[in-house]
């Protein structure tokens, strides 16, 4: 960055600020406590960063990767962020997805679509795991839809363990879902919990995971 100014060689900066962004985000994952959030908050500044030169005119499928990467990062702050703090962090992850959507769509970019998909859903579980009453279930059940949509497109070979991480992440959400609703539509949730971690389980097996 000493080198590629933002004034003389900006997609070269926005580009050097992302691979930056990835290595602190990687580091605030491995580390605990109030140097991992630092981390974690330098990593969003630099994704920011290249946001400001990636345009979705000009340059959108580095747009979306960089969106896609800061909704990682701030997924990562939000978990580790309790109360209402916790939940922004969380609803500005699930809409920097909303925004690296608008490029990568399923059309277009099937396999970077559900990877999105499957980040929105993550996120959105933890929004809703938070949320009380009828907005969290709501947030549950949005996070059900985003997995299953990633599930629609990880059907080949190539993305088989992505596909077994979804179905655990549909899982989790099933059960969230299940532990808050009363009678047989609950008992039907989580069944259908059951049936997900199942699924992953047959490629997430004992031996090779």
């Amino acid at each position: 960055l000493e080198v590629y100014t933002r004034e003389e060689h900006p997609t070269n900066w926005a580009m050097a600020q992302n691979n930056k962004g990835i290595a602190l985000q990687e580091q605030g994952r491995r580390t605990e406590g109030m140097e991992a959030a630092a981390l974690l908050e330098d990593a969003v500044a630099a994704y920011d960063a290249a946001l400001e030169v990636w345009t979705l005119e000009e340059h959108p499928t580095y747009l979306a990767s960089t969106l896609n990467n800061k909704s990682g990062a701030l997924h990562e702050q939000g978990i580790r962020t309790d109360g209402a703090a916790g939940t922004a962090l969380l609803a500005r992850a699930v809409a920097a997805c909303d925004a690296a959507l608008e490029v990568r769509t399923r059309e277009e970019y099937p396999v970077d679509w559900a990877g999105t998909q499957n980040n929105k859903g993550a996120a959105l579980q933890e929004q809703g795991t938070r949320t009380e009453g009828a907005e969290g279930a709501a947030l549950l059940a949005q996070a059900v839809e985003a997995f299953d949509g990633a599930l629609e497109v990880y059907l080949g070979a190539d993305e088989l363990m992505q596909w077994g991480a979804t179905q655990s992440n549909k899982g989790m959400a099933l059960t969230h879902q299940g532990a808050r609703t009363r009678g047989l539509k609950g008992a039907e949730l989580l069944a259908r919990a059951v049936a997900a971690c199942d699924a992953a389980l047959e490629v997430r097996t004992r031996e090779d995971h």
